[in-house]
């Protein structure tokens, strides 16, 4: 069943209607407004719910209903929707029945066909419960369907923002959109699903680095090496040469002193170079022993061994290596800097390293030339690490120059290869995190059960109409409207009959002629509610499945017939799965209403009481422009008087009371002061009068509180701004209005009491709240 109208928005006269002070809907609901406020509207409503489609005449209208089962229908997903509602309003008199041509037929089974029936039965209910799989799986898929294309959505966004802000000129990117996204990942399954394609930071900001950068010149750096084994042999000859002496007559403390051996080195040459015998320091002479010792220290052997040290001392101070010139970090594009920059720095310790052990060498080699007779020196060979270092080192710095020149050489091609890595990578992080694939075999899976399902459908369907073609009979149809019609009107001369040409009924009056076009709008009025109701059960349709909604069926009937269509109602609907009954006719609502209350009354008395059922609305709407209704929870005026008199009593009483009333409050005044007045008076002074003012002047008889002015007061207010041919609406006569409402409204009142003192205070005391008890 239908819980409520949560949202009517823009639909009609309901421009930004909820049920938040609005009872949820029962079983029986009964609906009462005067013409104009929005009960068509509202059964309009209820004609989309039906045909499953929304109102033309309200573009851009939204609505939302709920229902007990907990499902919602709303203009977007209003095609889906399983409400089995039938609606007898002015549009299906339209959309089923030409006065002047013909009536649609109505296709009724035949009841004698058991079997058929029973199978009938069998397959419908099959139907319905697959219907209800189908609207269950299909809702669900859809929210798997639209959360899929959401993600593809977002995801080609998220990569389109990633990528554009690398190059903005790349028109595929910058156009980057949901369709490209799922080109992509069609034709890159395998590599989307091998999870090396989701990068690691630094490898991410490589590619971006690759991708968004300016095309710089060619490098084609050539790298050097050092020869481990040329290092192997000088170690060796230097270790040779530090463990050989000069042979020599050595003189023990020149031997252990070589500060001194070298200052007397030094002198031998001075006084050669002067040819002097005596000593420079001392200025004694040199005994010839002494100088034939010395000499024989310092003999050509060992003159010729320091000089193989000094030139081992000059060869080794050439072999400190220096730092190669490799390419400036800030010539290569930015993705290679960071690797080139770490490769120079390793080759630059590479180098110290080597230096290091060679200034080893050298400073053995210091003390041996400052000590010749010293064996006992050693030296380590140089490290082939550190060659083996020194020389990688150079391979990759030659091997990232060489990227660098690949991508200079073949630019457009080495930038594309980094931003599809990059798209790669965003593509597979998004279908990793969302679970895509997993997520497309369900939709995949779903799609196809669905698919079989509908088929199913479809094909029980088309069963379904192939056995109610052979049990429907339009003529049975025609037999129940007749006896309907006639139980109804109370005479026999109108009735219905098939016309196969047609494929429809004609009206036909007095059983002759053909169809007759020429009716009474209480004839049709009773045709058109009668053919609803027998339509009821077109089809096997079963009133207990079936939401009937019926709006004024009353509109042109006489007092007897409001009985009959009341009576017809009641007996036909009250089975019905849920009803709503909308009327102005205070006549028909007062019957409608009795049969509610007594519904509830009866389930209250019940042991254990059980809740009520029937619920009761009015539909509000605002004088003021533009107009807007609301429907509203019935007052007490509506559920507890027994006349429209009353109802109009009520209100105006109330008005009465307060001290101010708004603008749209004065706007009803008038219409309800028009019509409280003429019935009083048309009730008190029968007598035919000609017009208002004429019945007035007869109220005026025998009072004395009521002056000739005080009637034409009120009569000019309610011709005014009620009876007139044309109401003036602008903000004069609002503001007029408002001022004058409520003094007229008390001078109406005051001439009723004076004219009928018992009806007046009986009136007020039906209809004024009671006043608290006085403690």
């Amino acid at each position: 069943m239908i819980s409520n109208i949560q949202k009517l928005k823009n639909f009609g006269i309901f421009k930004n209607y909820n049920n938040k002070a609005t009872q949820n809907f029962g079983r029986y609901n009964l609906v009462y407004g005067w013409n104009g406020t929005g009960k068509s509207t509202l059964s309009g409503l209820f004609s989309s719910l039906e045909k499953r489609t929304t109102n033309p005449s309200f573009t851009g209208s939204e609505f939302t209903i709920t229902t007990d089962a907990g499902s919602t229908v709303t203009e977007k997903n209003l095609a889906t929707s399983n409400l089995n509602i039938q609606v007898f309003n002015q549009k299906f008199v339209q959309d089923n029945i030409d006065w002047n041509s013909s009536v649609k037929s109505i296709l009724l089974v035949a009841k004698e066909k058991i079997d058929e029936i029973k199978k009938l039965e069998e397959l419908k209910k099959q139907v319905k419960e697959k219907d209800a799989k189908y609207t269950i799986e299909n809702t669900s898929l859809g929210r798997l369907v639209t959360d899929q294309a959401k993600f593809m959505t977002d995801s080609a966004r998220h990569v389109k923002t990633g990528l554009q802000s690398i190059d903005t000129s790349d028109s595929y990117y910058l156009n980057y959109d949901k369709r490209k996204l799922e080109g992509f990942i069609g034709r890159n399954k395998e590599k989307i699903d091998d999870p090396t394609s989701i990068l690691q930071k630094d490898k991410i900001v490589e590619l971006t680095n690759s991708a968004k950068s300016a095309q710089l010149p060619a490098i084609r750096f050539v790298k050097t090496v050092l020869d481990n084994e040329y290092y192997k042999q000088a170690s060796t000859r230097l270790r040779d040469l530090l463990k050989t002496t000069a042979v020599s007559k050595t003189l023990e403390r020149l031997s252990q002193n070589s500060d001194i051996q070298k200052w007397v080195q030094d002198g031998i040459e001075i006084h050669h170079r002067h040819n002097s015998s005596c000593c420079e320091f001392c200025g004694n002479q040199v005994s010839e022993q002494r100088a034939k010792e010395i000499e024989s220290h310092f003999s050509e052997e060992f003159k010729n061994f320091q000089s193989r040290l000094a030139k081992a001392h000059e060869w080794l101070i050439n072999q400190s290596i220096t730092q190669p010139i490799l390419p400036s970090p800030e010539t290569l594009y930015k993705e290679f800097s960071t690797a080139l920059n770490a490769a120079a720095q390793r080759n630059s310790a590479a180098v110290n390293e080597i230096n290091e052990q060679i200034k080893k060498w050298q400073i053995a080699l210091d003390k041996k030339i400052e000590n010749p007779f010293d064996v006992e020196i050693n030296i380590e060979e140089i490290a082939a690490t550190s060659i083996d270092a020194f020389n990688s080192t150079l391979t990759e710095v030659q091997n990232i120059t060489e990227q660098h020149d690949n991508k200079t050489d073949n630019f457009g091609k080495e930038t594309k290869k980094s931003k599809e890595a990059l798209e790669l990578h965003y593509a597979a992080s998004e279908i990793k995190a969302f679970g895509f694939g997993s997520k497309a075999k369900t939709i995949e899976t779903k799609t196809a059960e669905l698919n079989a399902l509908d088929e199913t459908i479809k094909k029980a369907k088309q069963e379904i109409k192939t056995i109610e073609a052979s049990l429907s009979n339009e003529t049975i149809g025609a037999d129940k409207f007749n006896d309907s019609l006639h139980k109804f009107i109370g005479r026999s001369e109108l009735c219905l009959k098939f016309n196969s040409a047609r494929k429809g009924y004609e009206i036909i009056r007095n059983n002759v002629g053909t169809h007759d076009g020429n009716l009474s709008e209480g004839e049709k009025t009773a045709i058109a509610f009668i053919y609803f109701i027998t339509k009821l059960e077109e089809n096997n349709n079963r009133i207990q499945d079936t939401i009937v909604v019926v709006d004024d069926p009353v509109s042109s009937f006489d007092s007897n017939h409001l009985f009959h269509a009341y009576s017809f109602l009641k007996t036909r609907c009250i089975d019905a799965k849920q009803l709503f009954v909308l009327t102005h006719n205070f006549t028909y609502y007062k019957l409608v209403r009795d049969w509610f209350n007594g519904t509830n009354k009866n389930r209250s008395k019940k042991t254990p009481a059980k809740p009520p059922v029937a619920f009761f609305f009015r539909i509000d709407t605002t004088a003021a422009l533009p107009r807007e209704s609301l429907l509203m929870n019935a007052d007490s005026s509506l559920t507890d008087y027994n006349s429209e008199y009353h109802y109009i009593f009520s209100k105006l009483y109330l008005y009465k009371e307060r001290k101010t009333l708004d603008r749209d409050e004065a706007f009803l005044t008038a219409n309800l002061s028009r019509k409280l007045v003429e019935s009083f008076f048309t009730f008190k002074f029968p007598k035919g009068r000609s017009d208002v003012n004429a019945l007035l002047e007869s109220g005026l008889k025998n009072c004395t509180v009521t002056t000739a002015e005080t009637k034409e007061k009120i009569y000019r207010f309610i011709n005014k701004y009620s009876h007139s041919d044309v109401i003036e609406i602008n903000e004069e006569s609002a503001e007029n209005l408002a001022g004058e409402s409520h003094s007229v409204i008390e001078d109406i009142f005051k001439w009723i009491e004076e004219i009928d003192l018992v009806h007046y205070n009986e009136m007020v005391e039906v209809v004024a709240p009671p006043k608290p008890a006085v403690v």
